[in-house]
């Protein structure tokens, strides 16, 4: 049996950069640790109806077991990556969002997903987040980030593109846009063998 996870470690090695938002206030993206988790429900508390049902494409009124059992197949799965977004407030470091990669069925793309607080939203973070999970699916050797963004998802939909992401509906769900970006071209490797949604 593996030892049990220290509260402080990251699940796997990842970068902690410091970056500032928009009205100058510093934000540290860093990797979860197990302490995060206890914050989950509190954080998802603060999420408004509107947010749950964006990210999650369906009314979503409380953090279900599913959604955590997700959670933690993703912090332990080997291609992987779990990112927080969290601010010092009054000694205590506080969670105000996340974002993470998983595996898809193809080996060379992966998919993102993003969660802010409302009351950090239009402070730049989405960017700040997005940037940084790009550079942890290169470093887990992906050659293509894509996520699925609800249409009505608008803000969102205007990071992507603002991160130089290509927007494509969905066929036959004009409700959901598919959102991707090639991170790079292996060398020696057909520009072809990267799928590109029709």
């Amino acid at each position: 049996m593996k030892p049990a996870q220290p509260a402080h470690k990251p699940y796997r090695p990842v970068r902690t950069v410091l970056r500032h938002l928009r009205d100058g206030r510093p934000v540290r993206i860093r990797a979860l640790v197990a302490d995060d988790l206890e914050q989950a429900n509190a954080f998802f508390e603060k999420l408004s109806a509107e947010s749950r049902y964006l990210r999650f494409m369906a009314p979503m009124p409380y953090l279900s077991p599913d959604v955590m059992a997700r959670l933690q197949r993703d912090l332990h799965a080997e291609r992987s990556c779990v990112l927080v977004a969290a601010v010092e407030h009054e000694g205590r470091s506080c969670l105000i969002g996340g974002g993470r990669i998983v595996a898809t069925d193809r080996p060379s793309v992966c998919e993102f997903s993003l969660t802010i607080l409302d009351a950090w939203h239009g402070q730049g973070l989405g960017k700040v987040l997005l940037r940084e999970l790009e550079h942890q699916a290169k470093r887990l050797g992906y050659h293509q980030i894509e996520g699925a963004v609800l249409t009505i998802n608008v803000k969102m939909l205007a990071v992507a593109l603002h991160r130089g992401f290509h927007l494509h509906c969905e066929r036959g769900d004009r409700g959901v846009m598919h959102v991707y970006k090639h991170l790079y071209t292996p060398v020696n490797a057909p520009h072809r063998s990267l799928p590109v949604p029709d």
